[in-house]
């Protein structure tokens, strides 16, 4: 393949000693050892050696003499000698595998590139000397160009070349974190996991490299071959696979050299958010030896907390927030501030209101310190967060004029121009039964606002509630031409995801769709979200449709086209977490085929580990399965993580009921009645509280 647009990899990429095409200097050769050249008898033979090594070397001085050329003609010349020297190397003596190398070199970094001669020449050099470095590390670089590996859709014969040459690489290179890196890339697409986890385990231990940049570019601009790159890889891919000690081992050791690595700290909470048993009591071991050696890290200190709450240390998560909120209160502000919010979800997880409120309240004084005119940025974001959390405690607690106090200091605090407090109000206005003052406010702001589109769809979504689906199928539609969607729309059940793309028709067809089908219209839910399908631009629009489409056909009782319709969703992306969610959580509902439902979710918690939503339907289909400790334990997940679901609130306190606890089920469904606005819903939750 030959043309200049392979120019830009390969002048970066694949020279190992040649100069650049712009002047750069790349860096020396690997010439192979002389213990391992072909030798042959006789002082002839040597002789012929000894000749082509000299045409070797003088073709290596006209590529370092070009180095110091000004001119483009001058370099261009002094490679056009390099390369004749290399081949009268090859005529004087045909079976030396350098001067192969260095001709295979010159293919892909001089104009006109010529990748499969530079395959040609690197092969024949490793043929005449296996042992062949140079050799082997251009065939790994330019079989995986060719391979595509980082696009999605690699092609997987030069994907398995590739995986061969670095093999070779690293045979010769026990150290080369450049093969260790891609022998690991390619693992992932196309070998078990435990040959990626190998490749990872050398590439942690490989020594430091010099020659960045190839890995780079074929990977992206931000990936690095650092050991600290390969440990993030590799403790992704050692929870993959269930080893979520040592996983966390690597990412604890990762922050106490580095606290401000925010990548491991992250992916350390999601590891322990997915962890339970011997598991978490071994994480719970790393992670203090973590807030150890880096004693003032928030996050790793709100970690700790939270683990140990969930393994029944709930006292002594409390004291430990306690003591780092007020050490912290004099000398760092903020710190302290985030720590005394972590406090104030500990309490609220415990359903300790009054406790989470006075935490939360001391976020805002200790924090107030700093506040001074109108919040922007930081301050304005932090103030965000701590008002909407004490609003959320005070509407758990069932307590509206408390929420409503604090509503109108955070109005004070923004400012009357910020719509924060109005949401909010609209919020609790909604949630304490009032929703005919909910779409007055609602109204009122439209007519003040009329740039905040989503205010429409707002009040669909409470006229719809208060039993006029017909007034807001018409709203969105007068509404069309004038503003600009956003996203918005599910289905009743809280585990049925479908978002909704804004900006244009199909967009609000979807919303329609989830408006008829939460007002127990089917058959016009059914009709909008194929209207949506119909006009929908692109494979994506086209599955989001069919999944609302799936959504009412299974609510209106038509299960086999429901499962017919994700199904073929799947058979697009078979990786899609929403159709695999939600087929999962059809098949539990219906008590049907419950072991591949509960695979199904597993693979799109996989996705997204944190989904309040995929984890209620794996704790729901562990219900069905029997499993109630499963149950509970992911229920608990999901009611975390939404704490306004009232199907995930029904849901744990069937888990409840089951186990002969009616009193935690009374308070589950209590909190379900409280979060319903559909009648049926109400009904049913009032019954199941009655008996």
């Amino acid at each position: 393949m030959k043309g200049p647009g392979f120019i830009a990899i390969s002048a970066l990429l694949f020279c190992s000693f040649a100069v650049l095409a712009n002047g750069q200097q790349a860096p020396a050769p690997l010439t192979t050892p002389e213990s391992t050249i072909m030798r042959t008898d006789g002082d002839e033979d040597r002789s012929r050696r000894e000749r082509a090594y000299v045409k070797v070397f003088e073709g290596q001085k006209q590529i370092w003499k070009s180095q110091r050329l000004q001119t483009q003609a001058g370099k261009a010349n002094a490679m056009r000698l390099a390369k004749a020297a290399f081949q009268s190397a090859i005529q004087i003596d045909p079976a030396f595998a350098e001067p192969y190398t260095a001709l295979a070199e010159l293919a892909v970094t001089i104009p006109p590139v010529d990748i499969d001669e530079g395959i040609k020449l690197a092969t024949q050099a490793v043929k005449i000397d296996p042992q062949n470095f140079g050799g082997h590390r251009i065939l790994a670089r330019l079989y995986t160009v060719k391979s595509r590996i980082n696009s999605g859709t690699p092609d997987t014969g030069f994907a398995d070349l590739a995986l061969t040459e670095w093999r070779q690489v690293t045979r010769l290179d026990p150290r080369n974190a450049e093969g260790w890196a891609f022998i690991s890339a390619i693992a992932e697409v196309r070998r078990p996991v435990s040959e990626q986890i190998d490749a990872l385990r050398a590439w942690v231990s490989a020594a430091p490299p010099l020659d960045t940049q190839f890995y780079s570019r074929v990977m992206g601009g931000d990936a690095e071959l650092s050991s600290e790159q390969a440990s993030l890889k590799l403790a992704a891919a050692l929870a993959k696979t269930g080893k979520k000690v040592e996983a966390a081992s690597f990412l604890s050791s990762l922050i106490a050299d580095d606290a401000r690595n925010d990548e491991a700290i992250v992916m350390l909470g999601d590891l322990i958010d997915s962890t339970e048993g011997e598991s978490a009591l071994a994480s719970l071991s790393a992670l203090k030896q973590a807030v150890f050696a880096n004693p003032q890290n928030v996050s790793l200190i709100g970690m700790l907390a939270s683990l140990q709450s969930r393994l029944g240390q709930f006292d002594e998560a409390v004291a430990m927030l306690e003591e780092k909120t007020a050490l912290l209160g004099k000398s760092n502000i903020r710190a302290a501030a985030v720590l005394s919010i972590a406090l104030g979800e500990l309490y609220l997880d415990r359903d300790r209101y009054d406790d989470a409120a006075k935490a939360f309240e001391n976020a805002i004084e200790v924090r107030g310190a700093l506040w001074k005119g109108e919040l922007e940025g930081e301050e304005h974001e932090f103030a965000v967060n701590v008002f909407e959390k004490l609003i959320q405690t005070y509407r758990l607690a069932e307590k509206p004029p408390a929420a409503k106090a604090v509503i109108e200091r955070a109005r004070k605090a923004f400012g009357k121009d910020d719509i924060f407090a109005d949401r909010q109000l609209i919020s609790v206005l909604e949630m304490s039964g009032e929703r005919p003052a909910a779409l007055a406010l609602v109204r009122t702001l439209r007519e003040k606002r009329p740039g905040e589109s989503n205010l429409v769809r707002i009040e669909a979504s409470i006229l719809t509630d208060l039993g006029k689906v017909d007034l807001a199928v018409e709203t969105i539609k007068t509404n069309r031409t004038t503003a600009q969607r956003v996203s918005g729309g599910s289905a009743p059940s809280g585990n049925i995801i479908i978002p909704a793309p804004s900006g244009d028709e199909y967009s609000d067809l979807l919303f329609i769709s989830s408006l008829y089908t939460r007002a127990g219209r089917w058959k016009q839910a059914i009709e909008s979200a194929n209207s949506a399908f119909t006009i929908a631009n692109g494979i994506e629009r086209r599955q989001i449709a069919k999944m609302t489409l799936a959504t009412a056909l299974q609510m209106s009782g038509d299960h086999s086209a429901a499962e017919a319709a994700l199904r073929d969703v799947l058979k697009q992306m078979p990786a899609n977490p929403i159709a695999l969610n939600n087929l999962g959580y059809f098949l539990a509902e219906r008590g049907e085929r419950l072991d591949e439902a509960v695979e199904m979710i597993k693979q799109a918690l996989a996705v997204d580990p944190k989904n309040p939503s995929y984890l209620d339907s794996l704790g729901w289909a562990y219900f069905k399965l029997g499993k109630l400790d499963e149950a509970e334990k992911y229920l608990r997940m999901a009611a975390r993580a939404d704490a306004y679901s009232a199907t995930i609130r029904e849901h744990l306190g069937d888990v409840f009921l089951e186990k002969k606890d009616s009193v935690r089920a009374r308070e589950s469904w209590g909190k379900a009645l409280r979060f319903s606005s559909d009648s049926g819903d109400i009904e049913r939750l009032k019954k199941k509280i009655g008996k």
